[in-house]
C-alpha cells in the first residue's frame, strides 16, 4: 500500500518509518524533510489544502501524526492555537481532502493522554471517558470526535490509536524490565498498529488503546487485538 504520512518528519513518524518501509511505499507531507532521505517527500503544511491534495495523489491510505513542536514536553495556554489547529482544524482538513479523493482508510495518532482523573487509578480501556485535564490530551480527544464524524458522515474507516508513550526501540529495551510497570510502546509495535489500522478489515471509527504493556497489568489493549489483530510483540531483553 502507498501511504501518506502526514507530519511524518516528527517524533512518531521518524521512529516508525524504518519499520513501515518494508511493508509500504511511503510518502511524507511535512514542513521539513524526513530523516530518511530515501522516503518520498512533499513539502507542505497541513494548513494548505492544495498541498494536502497534491500529496494525496496516488496513495491508498493516510496516517495523521502531526504534533505541536514543543521542546519543553508540556503545553500551556500559550499553545492554544497550535493544539486546536493541528488536532482539530488541520485534521479535519486532511480527512476532508481524503474523502474528496475517494480514499477510504485513515489512521489518527491519538494518545493515552485523552484519559484523565476518571480512571481513578484503575486500568483504562476504550470505554473510559476522554476527560483529560491538560490541553494536549483534551484537544487530542476532540480530534477523535473529528475522526468519528468523518466515519459517520463521509463513510471513511478511521482508526484512532491511543498511543501510550511511543518510544524508539533501543530506548524501550533499555528502560523496560520484566515484572516492572511499563505502559510505553516500542516503535515496531507502534508501526504495526499503524499498518494494521490501514489494512485490517475493520470499518467505521474505532479508538483503540496501544501500549507495550504485554501483560495487560496497566493498560487494556484487548480491543486492538479484536479489531485489528494487534498486540505488542516487543519484549525486554530481546535480541536485536
Amino acid at each position: 500500500m502507498k501511504v501518506l504520512l502526514v507530519g511524518g518528519s516528527g517524533y512518531v513518524g521518524s521512529m516508525v518509518i524504518p519499520f513501515l518501509k518494508p511493508q509500504h511505499e511511503l510518502r511524507v507531507l511535512d514542513i521539513v524533510p524526513p530523516k530518511d532521505p530515501s522516503v518520498e517527500y512533499v513539502e507542505g503544511s497541513v494548513a494548505d489544502i492544495s498541498a494536502i491534495r497534491a500529496a494525496l495523489a496516488g496513495v491508498q491510505g493516510v496516517a495523521y501524526m502531526v504534533m505541536p513542536r514543543n521542546t519543553e514536553g508540556h503545553y500551556s495556554t500559550r499553545d492554544l492555537d497550535a493544539n486546536y489547529d493541528l488536532h482539530v482544524k488541520d485534521l479535519h482538513r486532511v480527512l476532508l481532502a481524503t474523502a474528496e479523493a475517494k480514499l477510504t482508510r485513515a489512521v489518527y495518532a491519538s494518545t493515552g493522554s485523552v484519559h484523565g482523573p476518571s480512571c481513578g487509578g484503575q486500568v483504562p480501556n476504550e470505554d473510559t471517558p476522554c476527560d483529560a485535564l491538560d490541553l494536549y490530551g483534551f484537544t487530542k480527544g476532540l480530534g477523535e470526535r473529528v475522526c468519528e464524524y468523518f466515519a459517520r458522515v463521509h463513510h471513511l474507516t478511521v482508526i484512532a490509536l491511543r498511543l501510550w508513550g511511543p518510544t524508539p526501540r533501543e530506548e524501550w529495551r533499555k528502560h523496560c524490565r520484566p515484572g516492572l510497570a511499563n505502559t510505553s510502546t516500542a516503535a515496531p509495535d507502534v508501526a504495526s498498529a499503524i499498518s494494521l489500522g490501514l489494512t485490517a478489515s475493520a470499518t467505521g471509527f474505532h479508538a483503540l488503546s496501544i501500549s507495550g504493556d504485554y501483560e495487560g497489568r496497566h493498560i487494556h489493549c484487548a480491543r486492538a487485538k479484536q479489531v485489528l489483530g494487534w498486540e505488542p510483540l516487543e519484549r525486554p531483553g530481546a535480541a536485536q
